[in-house]
């Protein structure tokens, strides 16, 4: 039988520290009935007093547990502690901390719950954005992880094409000159092995035929302001033998502007020698030696008739063209790229100068690339020679895109780096990184530099009083507000920590900083957010501590102007908040 509510002292500590909590207080007597409520509980359970004597936590709990039997265990243990879920009448269910102590007097235990429920939901929401941004980290790094075993795939796919062609390839450091990257092809041509050239940075120079040595070295010293050089020199190998080589290389530059290294090719051009001398001597040698090249070679006049043409069966870019037959280079060729050859033609003839270029072309639908270089025989006659490059353009696209892709995972990256959450503005990482900028700046072009830091008046009674999820809003609201009053490309506003802001205004004097925060001031008064737990007003207020600061070629650190904007602050609060104060010299001035 549920006994009737107890009576308490009722002018004792007792009854007045139980009717002021604010944790849900019940005393319950031995079978777990309670005896009496405090308001605190009564609004946590949405019954008045005489409705809940009598209840037991059973009639609320959605624990399947035998509540008589953990209530003795409760009750020989002295005390029990543990998180339940309770669904009201109303069918509302809530999460509390549910405590009990036995034996506050004879034959009474008090039970204490305190309502958890936004707590839980709050902690559910952090944990479920924990899990996405887990989620979104491992999805990104999938992506990066296929992204760099496809990347592994077609530089391994590139390593086999350089290693397929016949001419070398190599990239070395433009400024110690030690080889970054050489192919396979170079031991057949110089007679040392790819990891020679790699331990030994000066072995490219001792293969290079003494007499031709000033040659390259001159190329070299006005490779960075030429950017590209083409030269044809000798070389002598390990055996001893004798090349031909022609070297092409190109001055490659970081996305700074500095150079990063340099690429280039160098092909064995030795049987091109031979055959330009042969040429002069036997026309049935020269026949038999051209087709032995796997390239397309042409023998062109200066109107653009084509005397011979040999091909070694590697170029199919063309249609059928009769061989040995005399035909202008416009059969069977776009024009435009018709014309493009007679302008190279010509300036080979007029410069008495080699000339190369690339051109594309399609065929059958499908996009061919082709290198061609033009070399002069005679004062009227130029050879033609003709290269397929399609798959090394194809690859170096290729290379391009996924290079593109990981730059693009990257800057999402660093945007989630340098922006708040909450609030969707920039965050105390990207201020820091923003303020050494503009300080140097500043600093170089004697210009003045203002900050303003922000603090929400009594914004924790706010956030205990109103819960976080208003709390929150309230964040994003004088975010907001702050965002409309900084509208120049330089001006930042950023959350620096809690409930505190800060604006960083580039080239602004006192003067404009002053607009700025009367315009925010003016912008929280026209939003008039309810806030009946300030001290000073029925509406949320923010205080603000102003610094103006045109930095000298010897201060070095904008710290010191964080410290006067913060001592500013710190001023305006202790003057009653709702205010700016300026940190000047002389001392500073306030403003409501």
């Amino acid at each position: 039988m549920v006994k009737p509510a107890i009576s308490l002292d009722q002018s004792g500590p007792w009854k007045k520290l139980f009717d002021t909590a604010l944790d849900a207080m019940l005393i319950v007597n031995d079978q777990g009935y309670y005896v009496a409520a405090n308001p605190a509980a009564c609004a946590l359970l949405e019954l008045p007093q005489q409705a809940l004597i009598g209840r037991r936590a059973a009639d609320f709990s959605l624990s399947q547990a035998d509540f008589a039997a953990v209530w003795q265990q409760i009750l020989a243990m002295g005390e029990g502690r543990s998180e339940q879920q309770l669904r009201l009448d109303s069918g509302v269910i809530k999460a509390v901390e549910f405590s009990a102590t036995a034996h506050i007097y004879p034959n009474h235990h008090l039970s204490v719950l305190r309502d958890i429920t936004d707590r839980k939901q709050a902690k559910a929401e952090r944990d479920a954005l924990a899990r996405q941004l887990q989620q979104w980290v491992i999805n990104s790094a999938e992506k990066l992880q296929l992204t760099e075993a496809e990347l592994r795939s077609q530089q391994q796919r590139t390593d086999s094409i350089l290693n397929s062609l016949e001419c070398v390839v190599w990239s070395v450091d433009p400024t110690t000159l030690a080889t970054i990257y050489v192919n396979a092809a170079a031991e057949a041509l110089y007679g040392y092995s790819p990891e020679a050239f790699v331990a030994d940075a000066n072995l490219w120079f001792s293969c290079v035929h003494p007499e031709d040595m000033p040659l390259l070295i001159a190329d070299i010293n006005v490779l960075p302001q030429v950017g590209k050089t083409d030269r044809e020199y000798r070389i002598l190998r390990a055996d001893g033998e004798m090349r031909w080589v022609r070297g092409q290389a190109r001055l490659v530059y970081d996305a700074a502007g500095q150079p990063l290294r340099i690429d280039g090719t160098t092909l064995d051009i030795s049987e091109l020698k031979r055959v330009e001398l042969v040429l002069k001597d036997s026309q049935t040698t020269q026949q038999a030696i051209l087709e032995a090249i796997p390239d397309l070679l042409m023998r062109v006049n200066g109107d653009g008739q084509i005397l011979d043409l040999i091909s070694g069966g590697e170029i199919i870019l063309y249609g059928p063209i009769a061989a040995h037959d005399r035909q202008s280079v416009y059969v069977s060729f776009p024009e435009p790229l018709a014309d493009q050859r007679m302008h190279y033609i010509r300036l080979a003839l007029d410069t008495g100068k080699r000339q190369r270029y690339e051109h594309a072309i399609e065929l059958n639908g499908e996009l061919h690339y082709e290198e061609s270089r033009v070399v002069p025989l005679t004062d009227t006659e130029v050879l033609v020679i003709v290269r397929d490059i399609t798959e090394r353009k194809k690859a170096e696209l290729t290379q391009g895109e996924l290079t593109q892709k990981l730059q693009l995972v990257n800057a999402e990256l660093n945007r989630l780096a340098t922006i708040d959450g909450l609030t969707q503005m920039a965050n105390r990482r990207s201020f820091d990184q923003a303020l050494d900028l503009e300080w140097q700046r500043a600093r170089r072009q004697r210009k003045t530099l203002a900050l303003i830091l922000c603090d929400i008046d009594y914004f924790k009674p706010y956030n205990d009083n109103y819960g976080h999820l208003a709390g929150d809003d309230c964040l994003r609201q004088v975010a907001e507000a702050l965002n409309t009053a900084v509208r120049r490309p330089g001006d930042l506003a950023a959350r620096y920590g809690g409930e505190e802001f800060v604006l960083l205004l580039p080239d602004t004097d006192l003067e404009g900083a002053l607009q700025v925060v009367e315009q925010i001031q003016t912008t929280m008064a026209d939003r008039s957010l309810e806030h009946e737990f300030s001290e000073i007003s029925s509406v949320l207020t923010l205080s603000f501590g102003l610094v103006c600061h045109c930095p000298s070629v010897k201060e070095h650190s904008p710290r010191e102007l964080i410290h006067r904007a913060d001592l500013a602050l710190y001023q305006a609060k202790a003057k009653g908040r709702n205010c700016y104060v300026v940190s000047a010299h002389p001392p500073e001035a306030t403003w409501p």
